[in-house]
């Protein structure tokens, strides 16, 4: 189990994130920090799940779908990253394995999910 999940979607309306989020869990508390931030608190199998949706998190046009929590539905980011574009239809990426404080992997590497299919690429 991951200590969280971290996804990021081009180009998509926070308040479509926020709706899949609704849709797939039971949204307890929703507040926005700033401008581009949005913060809800979802409760998931008696959990509760605090998620940060922050926009221009990479660049102009990718938001940021930050999960603080090992308690989520999914076993990795990818698993979330799939669900995540199934239901909004845009483009999601997100790291290839998961961040390991440890880890030999490359930083750059990263996981794409789009209409096109979906696939390791480089993200730099």
């Amino acid at each position: 189990m991951q200590a969280d999940i971290e996804i990021y979607v081009l180009s998509c309306p926070t308040e479509n994130i926020t709706a899949w989020l609704e849709n797939t869990f039971t949204l307890v508390k929703k507040s926005s920090p700033s401008a581009l931030c949005s913060k809800v608190t979802l409760v998931s199998n008696d959990h509760e799940i605090e998620v940060t949706i922050l926009e221009q998190a990479a660049g102009k046009r990718f938001t940021s779908i930050w999960f603080d929590s090992d308690k989520t539905p999914w076993d990795d980011d990818i698993a979330c990253a799939k669900q995540a574009f199934e239901s909004l239809n845009c483009e999601v990426r997100c790291n290839f394995q998961g961040w390991e404080e440890e880890g030999n992997q490359d930083p750059d590497q990263w996981w794409r999910i789009n209409s096109h299919g979906e696939g390791p690429f480089i993200w730099n």
